[in-house]
């Protein structure tokens, strides 16, 4: 496990959104290979990078949940997964900032996107047993439709993201449960 060869995190962590499902077909925490659906599902490379959310601590990863919910097209069930940036670094995983890239409709997150960049075949294989790592140490969060209202409601009430800014689906769900709080 990664905590065993890791050894403490003392380095930024970088949320990454997964469909837990594909990551769960095949019994993973068992030592069972990672399925090929989870490979190409969630780890969907553009221009051989991947896209995620730097924070400092696993306390900030609502963060990255508000800039990944903002910017996406339906608002859902999501599961994220941190990954140690000091042990993606040791395996030789670049990691870029990349801002002006990054879909979120709040402007001060902006600056928290990154990619994993430079991926191959084998470096995308490094990601996808951190990946499972995380997993097996309990660190794979569920924040529910629910959940994210509130947080996107929170946000605009704090002025830190607009209703408009907001895609037309998600925005939908926001305005209508804006009308039922009250």
């Amino acid at each position: 496990m990664l905590s065993q060869t890791c050894g403490r995190n003392t380095g930024s962590l970088l949320v990454r959104k997964i469909d837990k499902a594909k990551w769960v077909q095949r019994d993973i925490c068992a030592g069972e290979d990672v399925s090929a659906d989870a490979i190409t599902n969630c780890m969907k490379t553009r221009d051989n990078a991947l896209s995620v959310w730097e924070v400092q601590s696993e306390n900030e990863s609502e963060e990255a949940v508000l800039a990944i919910v903002s910017g996406g097209d339906h608002l859902e069930t999501i599961y994220i997964v941190p990954l140690i940036s000091e042990y993606l670094r040791g395996e030789e995983i670049d990691i870029e900032s990349e801002p002006q890239s990054g879909r979120t409709a709040v402007e001060d997150l902006r600056r928290t996107h990154h990619h994993l960049s430079k991926l191959s075949y084998r470096k995308l294989g490094v990601i996808a047993y951190h990946i499972v790592d995380m997993i097996k140490d309990g660190r794979m969060k569920r924040y529910t439709e629910g959940c994210l209202k509130e947080m996107l409601t929170n946000a605009i009430c704090a002025h830190r993201l607009k209703v408009d800014d907001l895609k037309e689906c998600v925005r939908k769900k926001i305005e209508k449960y804006l009308l039922t709080r009250g």
